[in-house]
């Protein structure tokens, strides 16, 4: 099985991190906020603009490469999917890393460091782009399944291929008809382990 793997949010501990860092970046930016959790954007969380969003990013995305923290047990499921014979390919929008610009080779260099960092093993590994989306991606490396959180990539994607959902804030109104619930790796790996069983049969 070609198992599909995003990263920010799936990999990564995206809401802890954007938690723990825009608050700082609005206090020193002196931009008052208050924060509420059960928001669907960021933003909105913080009770600030769009724009604020954007400039956040903009500053921190490099410290977040860098800095992000790993999912728990997410090296030691992949290992496992991988011993199990599962093909691991990473598909990951994050944001500049499809660009063809040093910036954008910054970038993927800095996903690639953080992978091995974490110990995050895969076979293959690709950059795509925001405004495309993941289903031509997918479709080309022939993905069996996908892992991911994006509301896009989730309706896009479980219209052909089933889809293991990171349930966030933002996603809890993805719909698709093989959109399926995991709130861990070990979840992860029970559910395509019975994918496994079931395709044996």
């Amino acid at each position: 099985m070609n198992i599909g793997i995003d990263i920010d949010g799936v990999m990564t501990k995206q809401d802890k991190y954007v938690k723990d860092n825009f608050s700082k970046y609005l206090e020193k930016k002196n931009i008052p906020f208050k924060y509420d959790k059960t928001r669907e954007r960021y933003y909105q969380q913080f009770s600030v603009t769009p724009e604020d969003e954007y400039a956040f990013w903009d500053e921190n995305l490099f410290h977040y490469a860098k800095h992000a923290k790993v999912m728990p047990n997410a090296s030691k499921f992949i290992d496992k999917l991988h011993r199990d014979g599962n093909t691991i390919t990473i598909i990951t929008s994050r944001t500049r890393s499809s660009h063809q610009t040093p910036e954008g080779e910054k970038m993927r260099q800095a996903v690639k460091t953080w992978l091995a960092k974490n110990k995050i093993y895969y076979d293959n590994i690709y950059f795509g782009s925001e405004r495309t989306g993941k289903i031509e991606l997918a479709k080309e490396s022939k993905i069996d399944v996908m892992i991911d959180d994006s509301v896009r990539n989730i309706n896009e994607l479980s219209q052909f291929i089933p889809v293991l959902v990171f349930r966030n804030q933002a996603n809890k109104k993805a719909k698709g008809p093989n959109k399926i619930i995991v709130n861990s790796w070990k979840d992860v790996y029970k559910t395509i382990n019975n994918f496994s069983n079931i395709s044996k049969k």
